[in-house]
């Protein structure tokens, strides 16, 4: 092991991770719990990777801004007038101040509060007032000094904002693509819309759970087997656990670059479900899709499909044992037109605040649990773990990556 890593675990602790499944056991209490370890992930994971931070619908029209820390810094997000959503450091480099301290609407500039530094919405600086005392002095006056504000790469998929924080992730576009590959055979992606109250507004949920990002992405779309013991929903459900009367699975892994994933058969999970009285979301909007998906996109989305919708869900790490997360399910057009899709979206959002109050109790049990001293490292089933295993592996690897840059050198 090279690097900070070896200082935060042992060589053994490194070794059964990266073992195959049948003998691997899971990252070290630690990699948990540990403020040292979550500042490595802030370099190696978070940093080179895409990150989901917002959804692209709370800022519909240009000039909308939006503010938020990630990750301890604060940012911010705009809507140009090219339509174009651009996030930046939320800092005026003149005298360190917030530029933007406030969400704002329909702005045609970014005007700062200390000194009246003004800034195009592609944050370019465009008035200093007064800087060389003259009240007629220009930007040009500033010389060589660096004026502008500082934007962090960023793109938007899936209805979501992505930031790339070191600048030197792959495309955004090839990221994705194992995930797309697999799911855009079933599901019409590029044709889902956000869903929206009767008045119009995007139907953002937005909650904490008190445990590690890992922690909540390792039960939120990876772990197959504890859904007969902690929800009622399985529970009554002949078809669960996801093996027939053989002990075959009727699930189907798929483990790919980013892609962390689980699909099953419709007729398989057919009387699991409730039906949803909606056009589908499939390539067809009269045909449900034949398959559902429970998907986690490395390292902090989680996007379950079914049926009529797409949910994506953004893990936004705070600290070790804080998760902020963002809710929203995307619907076709056609479903959103439907009479009854507010009647029907009351009905899954009731489902899912069921499910996220049963999945909340189990994560924030097992992130308590792994404060125990008798605590180190868990082992799989190799049956139903498979996921979680390489989950961790896709980890691990990027905190080995002794070539990932610190976030204060870029």
């Amino acid at each position: 092991m090279e690097g900070k890593i070896s200082e935060l675990m042992t060589k053994a602790e490194r070794d059964v991770v990266m073992a195959p499944i049948e003998s691997a056991m899971t990252p070290p209490a630690q990699a948990y719990a540990s403020q040292d370890w979550f500042d490595l992930e802030v370099e190696r994971v978070f940093s080179p990777h895409w990150m989901g931070v917002l959804f692209e619908c709370s800022l519909p029209d240009p000039g909308d801004t939006e503010i938020f820390d990630f990750l301890g810094m604060p940012l911010f997000a705009v809507r140009g007038k090219d339509n174009r959503i651009r996030v930046f450091h939320n800092i005026c480099p003149y005298d360190g101040c917030l530029a933007v301290r406030t969400a704002g609407k329909a702005l045609e500039s970014i005007d700062t509060y200390y000194h009246g530094w003004r800034y195009d919405l592609e944050g370019y600086l465009i008035e200093a007032p007064f800087w060389t005392g003259d009240p007629g002095c220009t930007i040009a006056d500033l010389g060589e000094i660096a004026g502008n504000l500082v934007e962090v790469r960023s793109e938007t998929r899936l209805g979501a904002v992505f930031v790339n924080l070191n600048g030197e992730a792959e495309s955004v576009d090839d990221w994705l693509a194992p995930w797309l590959k697999t799911v855009s055979k079933h599901f019409a992606i590029d044709r889902l819309v956000p869903a929206r109250d009767a008045e119009g507004q995007p139907l953002i949920e937005e909650r904490t759970v008190a445990a590690n990002r890992k922690t909540y992405q390792e039960n939120a779309s990876i772990n197959i087997l504890h859904e007969s013991f902690t929800h009622a929903l399985y529970e009554k459900s002949p078809e669960v656990p996801r093996v027939d009367s053989d002990g075959n699975s009727t699930f189907q892994t798929h483990m790919d670059g980013c892609l962390v994933a689980f699909s099953h058969r419709r007729t398989d999970s057919g009387e699991t479900y409730d039906p949803i009285h909606l056009p589908s979301a499939g390539i067809n909007p009269e045909q449900t899709p034949d398959v559902g998906f429970f998907s986690t996109i490395y390292p902090n989305l989680n996007v379950p499909l079914l049926d009529s919708f797409m949910k994506v869900n953004i893990a936004i790490p705070v600290s070790p044992d804080q998760t902020k997360l963002l809710h929203l399910r995307f619907y076709s057009p056609e479903a959103l037109a439907d009479e009854h899709f507010q009647q029907e979206e009351v009905a899954i959002q009731e489902l899912f605040d069921v499910v996220h109050h049963e999945d909340q109790i189990a994560i924030e049990a097992v992130q308590q649990a792994r404060q125990s001293p008798v605590w180190r490292q868990h082992f799989y089933a190799p049956f139903w773990d498979a996921l979680h295993h390489y989950f961790n592996q896709l980890m691990m690897k990027d905190m080995e990556d002794s070539n990932a840059k610190p976030r204060d050198e870029n």
